[in-house]
């Protein structure tokens, strides 16, 4: 590979991406502003751009699962029965019941002294017999709530609910799950993945010494899960590795220091 002229480290708990980069970010770009003409190149350029969001929102996804539910976490589906006039293919009008369950479940929550709802989910459609009819995943802090409990506050169809350890390889799993409808074209235009309020970001720095920042990540007993090198007109050669950690504490507090 040739010099490093760039490297960055994402941190998302014990989930920890670098890359090694030949060129600099491109620290901005130039517009002779106005609306430019529709083209064959707007529209390559639009495919492109969607696939970045695409791709964007998949590593998201992994970086705020990672950092917001580290221990035990409830994986729940929320599906639509038809009724009366309602159109469960309809996006806005299924986030509007999602949105009444919310308030319905805020006020179990409150009275109960249970903890705010927390979670990270996606939109997905069942397709076939179903003809498209709206459901969603989500990755929440529900784990003292019982099944029948929360069927009840949903009121709009079934619930499926199951307890998930956080580890490197449930994650990943329920992530890969979480990803399989993003790329349905039905949600252009909508939030591909939604969350609620607050929730832990992860930390992004440019690494300036990275033999001093891989010692540090020595000590925290990494797992090498992912590695490859592509290049790129933007970045150059680049080199990518994802890790995983034993415990994130000693890193964190490196870098948080930067």
């Amino acid at each position: 590979m040739n010099p490093t002229q760039y490297t960055k480290a994402i941190i998302s708990n014990q989930l920890v991406e670098i890359t090694h980069q030949s060129f600099h970010p491109a620290t901005g770009r130039t517009s002779q502003g106005g609306r430019k003409p529709f083209t064959n190149q707007s529209m390559d350029n639009y495919q492109i751009n969607m696939k970045k969001g695409i791709n964007r929102a998949r590593k998201q996804i992994r970086r705020l699962l990672e950092c917001n539910f580290t221990n035990q976490y409830a994986f729940v589906t929320l599906t639509f029965t038809p009724f009366g006039e309602i159109d469960v293919t309809n996006i806005k009008k299924c986030n509007k019941m999602f949105a009444d369950f919310k308030k319905r479940l805020a006020y179990y929550l409150k009275t109960n002294n249970l903890p705010d709802f927390k979670y990270l989910g996606v939109t997905e459609f069942q397709d076939e017999n179903r003809q498209g009819a709206i459901h969603y995943h989500l990755v929440c802090n529900l784990t003292a709530i019982a099944s029948n409990t929360l069927q009840e506050l949903w009121q709009y169809g079934w619930i499926h609910k199951t307890i998930t350890t956080s580890n490197a390889t449930e994650n990943e799993k329920i992530t890969f799950y979480l990803n399989k409808g993003i790329t349905d074209p039905r949600l252009n235009g909508h939030k591909r993945y939604f969350h609620s309020h607050g929730l832990k970001k992860p930390i992004t720095r440019e690494i300036r010494n990275p033999a001093e920042f891989y010692n540090h990540l020595d000590e925290c007993k990494p797992t090498l899960t992912h590695g490859e090198i592509y290049h790129s007109p933007y970045t150059g050669e680049t080199k990518y590795e994802q890790y995983y950690l034993e415990s994130a504490k000693e890193l964190i507090e490196y870098v948080q220091e930067l």
